[in-house]
């Protein structure tokens, strides 16, 4: 039996990476594991699968219980990757996917190693801008992801494949081509 691939979708905030995931794993047919977060949901992701929204305790029960595979703190919220989502997902026998930042992406990779591959998308720094702008994303939240822009983009040499998302359709046409050759 062959052994699933686990692609990791990361890159800059605002490149894409979360309707690109979304889509190419979609279309084929991989199983999304999805991360929790002590960050409170978004307007647009009300009623969406984006994140396990937990309270900051449920997050530490889960923590001190030893459930997480990768854990992240980032401006003041925790992230991380219950090992049994990630687990049941690999169960399936299928590819999975996972959207996450460059330092879940980092240690995902260093927990599975050639099982892993990470696709990293970017932007340039005014497109970045330009997009969270367009879907109404607070000012404050804005300028936080600008603030990580320089060490997010840096991120992309450890990674198996880089895309720069200016087209949707290009990109995905590319991503496509990629993971053929995981399959």
């Amino acid at each position: 039996m062959e052994v699933p691939v686990i692609f990791v979708f990361t890159g800059t905030s605002g490149s894409g990476r979360k309707s690109i995931a979304h889509r190419v794993g979609h279309e084929l047919g991989w199983t999304h594991v999805i991360s929790c977060t002590t960050r409170p949901a978004r307007e647009k992701e009300i009623g969406r699968s984006d994140y396990h929204h937990l309270t900051r305790v449920e997050f530490n029960v889960v923590e001190s219980n030893g459930e997480f595979v990768q854990l992240v703190d980032i401006d003041q919220e925790r992230y991380g990757v219950r090992k049994s989502d990630l687990e049941a997902a690999l169960s399936l026998g299928g590819n999975v996917y996972l959207i996450l930042n460059r330092f879940g992406a980092s240690a995902i990779k260093q927990l599975y190693g050639d099982q892993v591959v990470r696709l990293f998308l970017y932007v340039d720094k005014q497109t970045v801008r330009e997009r969270l702008e367009a879907k109404g994303t607070p000012f404050h939240v804005v300028e936080q992801y600008l603030d990580h822009y320089t060490d997010e983009v840096m991120y992309r040499r450890n990674c198996e494949h880089v895309f720069e998302n200016i087209d949707m359709n290009k990109t995905l046409d590319l991503i496509r081509v990629v993971v053929k050759q995981y399959q």
